[in-house]
């Protein structure tokens, strides 16, 4: 994986501390800054169904069938050599619980624009395969985000998000390994959270990749404890662990297909069901 050349930083000591200490969180694009220029754009479609939730206490409950139907459109673009822009987009979200419940006391079908993230990502330092960017994330509440308790497409809140990347390069080896960790402020009496991911990639040919996932969230559990959030997605004080196996296959050399699977366990306040995606990509 090639890096682009990035500005030498005094905390080189203290980022190598974060570095290998420190837990981490999934986020666009791993730890390397785009080359000037340069672009990623993926339109993707994600599907869960279940008919379990975890309670706030972490404990699996039986509910009416849920599902979750997304279109989601993400692009990055490399504005200069250590800065990356990027835009994430939820294009069409449909949620709908089981109309035979009647228990839900909300509506149980929703469909709609989703939410809209952007954010960019600088890069900090570079050491031999070594790099370290920081990143700054801000979510767009263009979502259905009330009433509180119902289905919803987006949180109906304005969050501002800071974290900080790693990646390695085992060069000649075809294999990276990437990390972070977040800090997410919400507002609207949502509590904070922390999101943290490790990645892995092989090339396993000329065209075809793997990439296995795990990723988390932890409430900091402040916010106000009235405010519910939306059913089984976007509700307040989640918790998760999640791992996911995707496969990514380039048609040319600069457009392809990927889709993964992804399971999860551990979790509090959040539907429990597995989920599929599929995209199509673009590069530049």
């Amino acid at each position: 994986m090639n890096s682009s050349k990035i500005i030498k930083s005094p905390a080189k000591i203290i980022l190598l501390f974060l570095l290998f200490v420190l837990p981490t969180e999934k986020v666009f694009g791993g730890a390397w800054p785009q080359k000037k220029g340069s672009g990623y754009y993926k339109i993707s479609f994600l599907y869960l169904s279940g008919d379990n939730i975890y309670n706030s206490d972490g404990v699996k409950i039986p509910i009416a069938q849920f599902n979750d139907f997304t279109v989601g459109a993400f692009g990055s673009f490399g504005i200069t050599e250590n800065l990356t822009g990027f835009l994430n987009v939820t294009l069409f979200k449909s949620t709908t619980l089981d109309s035979a419940s009647q228990d839900a006391g909300f509506d149980t079908e929703v469909s709609g624009f989703g939410d809209i993230d952007i954010g960019v990502k600088y890069g900090l330092l570079k050491f031999d395969k070594t790099v370290i960017s920081g990143k700054l994330l801000f979510g767009i509440p263009t979502g259905k985000g009330t009433p509180d308790g119902g289905l919803l497409t987006g949180d109906g809140e304005f969050n501002q998000a800071i974290g900080i990347e790693a990646g390695h390069s085992f060069w000649p080896v075809k294999v990276y390994l990437t990390e972070g960790i977040l800090f997410n402020n919400r507002t609207k009496g949502f509590s904070d959270d922390f999101r943290y991911f490790i990645e892995s990639g092989i090339k396993i040919s000329s065209s075809l990749s793997l990439i296995v996932r795990l990723h988390g969230l932890i409430s900091f559990n402040n916010g106000d404890p009235d405010v519910k959030g939306g059913f089984g997605i976007y509700s307040n004080n989640q918790q998760y662990l999640a791992y996911n196996a995707e496969l990514v296959y380039k048609i040319t050399s600069n457009w392809g297909i990927s889709a993964y699977y992804e399971s999860g366990t551990n979790g509090k306040n959040i539907i429990s069901a597995p989920i599929i995606n599929v995209g199509i990509f673009v590069t530049n």
